[in-house]
């Protein structure tokens, strides 16, 4: 795969209200205008990206879905006819159909579950072609009216080639849009595939132009098939859709190139060379979107098996094998680490005084204002009960102790909510054991033990304190 693609339609920030209309407008106008300069003289644009972006980004974004936000892209589409040329009475028409149309596609999607607006649900692909189907034929039937009008053409002439031209536009372009990366999202795992599986299914697809370019012939839509599905298998929602995009603009370019003209004229060759392009999009989309959600439920998966079901910090097991990793590295390089062993005080009385359910929350606020006060580097898990561990990597002794004393002082300030049963405050022990007091033999079973000693002699001399064993 192309290594890391940067992160679209990602803000760091948050946009004020209408700093984010002004955008919009300006990105209809800017589509708008790709669209009238693909337009064949006379007639409607053989590619109108402007209403698949404009649903895109409003299901996207639910918050942008304000009056505002249709205002904006009124003021795009209109401006965008008015300034190369066309009637003010043409533009209002066409633009108020291309407002309908994308609006009746909001209306299918903005209800649905964010894993499929984002193209992690096997049956995404199915909601976004339904959503494209009512698009267009909204879209088509609020416009058609204009070609007795404005084109002096019948105006089923103007249904078919609308319909097909959005149909197609929206099945490209949404999937893009919904699936682009997020700032919050983990880093793809691809970078750790070797290099001739990231880059041999895109480069598939440049072997079928090349093939096609070759042979050429009625079957040249088809040839790049095997390669959108692969791609679809191989790389990430949002980059199949891309590829998808890129090759069927592509596919339909070479096709219609000396053959086709966009204009009633062909009006049933476009139709069919249109939807043909939608349904080779389609099946790529539906793998996608299938080995998404796969990838997802492994994901989900994963961290259950590693993480404790409470507090979401790493269950003992992974903490563990992280912990053996680190050990290795850490004194391989000298600079040694440290482990603590972290006890709950006066837990078996929070039980018993407030119930099971006033510990359980309990454990939860102690394990996130823990994480809060360690390293980012610092590695915590639940060993089990009123337990935890952490690991200390690249630390000194010293250093050591003041995280520990950190972590101890963090807990102690904390503010607990009392409102649905349990103590306003707790406290913890901590035992804590550096790697260097223990020799370079010391394993991980060596350390904790260490720590646990020291954590029961913090214990035996009144709680709520650090011991370094």
């Amino acid at each position: 795969m192309p290594p890391t693609l940067p992160r679209l339609f990602a803000p760091a920030r948050t946009v004020p209200p209408p700093v984010a209309w002004a955008a919009l407008a300006l990105l209809i106008f800017t589509a708008c205008l790709v669209g009238i300069f693909a337009r064949p003289i006379g007639f409607l644009s053989a590619f109108w990206p402007a209403n698949a972006l404009l649903l895109g980004l409003l299901v996207r974004y639910p918050h942008l879905a304000r009056p505002p936000a249709w205002l904006a892209a009124a003021v795009g589409y209109v401006a965008a006819d008015l300034v190369t040329g066309s009637a003010w009475g043409m533009a209002l028409w066409l633009n108020a159909a291309n407002l309908l149309g994308a609006t009746a596609g909001w209306l299918v999607l903005r209800g649905l579950d964010e894993p499929i607006l984002r193209l992690q649900r096997t049956v995404a692909a199915l909601y976004l072609l339904l959503a494209a189907l009512v698009a267009s034929a909204v879209g088509a039937l609020a416009g058609c009216g204009a070609a007795p009008v404005y084109f002096d053409s019948p105006w089923t002439d103007l249904l078919s080639l609308w319909f097909s031209t959005e149909l197609m536009n929206y099945m490209l372009i949404v999937p893009v849009v919904l699936a682009a990366p997020r700032a919050a999202d983990p880093p793809s795992h691809t970078q750790d595939t070797p290099l001739f599986w990231r880059v041999a299914p895109v480069s598939s697809l440049v072997l079928a132009e090349g093939i096609r370019t070759l042979i050429g012939g009625p079957g040249m839509l088809a040839f790049v098939v095997p390669g959108l599905l692969w791609c679809a298998l191989s790389y990430s929602a949002f980059t199949s859709s891309l590829l998808s995009l890129v090759v069927c603009l592509w596919t339909m370019a070479g096709v219609a190139t000396g053959v086709l003209n966009f204009t009633p004229a062909h009006a049933g060759d476009v139709f069919s060379l249109r939807v043909g392009v939608t349904l080779l999009a389609l099946g790529p989309l539906a793998v996608a979107c299938a080995s998404a959600a796969r990838a997802e439920a492994l994901r989900r998966l994963h961290h259950a098996v590693r993480h404790d079901d409470l507090t979401g910090v790493l269950a003992r097991r992974a903490l563990l094998k992280q912990g053996d990793r680190l050990l290795e590295r850490y004194q391989r390089e000298s600079t040694g680490l440290a482990v603590m062993m972290v006890d709950v005080d006066h837990f078996k009385q929070v039980n018993d005084q407030h119930g099971h359910g006033a510990g359980d929350r309990l454990l939860v606020s102690i394990a996130q204002t823990m994480a809060r006060a360690l390293r980012a580097d610092d590695v915590l898990g639940r060993m089990g009960g009123e337990e935890f561990a952490a690991v200390l990597p690249g630390v000194s002794p010293t250093e050591a102790q003041a995280i520990a004393e950190r972590v101890r002082s963090a807990v102690e300030r904390q503010a607990l909510d009392a409102t649905q049963g349990g103590p306003q405050r707790a406290t913890v022990s901590i035992g804590l054991v550096h790697s260097a007091t223990l020799g370079a033999d010391a394993d991980m079973d060596t350390l904790l033990l260490a720590a646990d000693t020291a954590l029961y002699r913090a214990k035996a001399e009144g709680r709520n304190r650090v011991m370094v064993g």
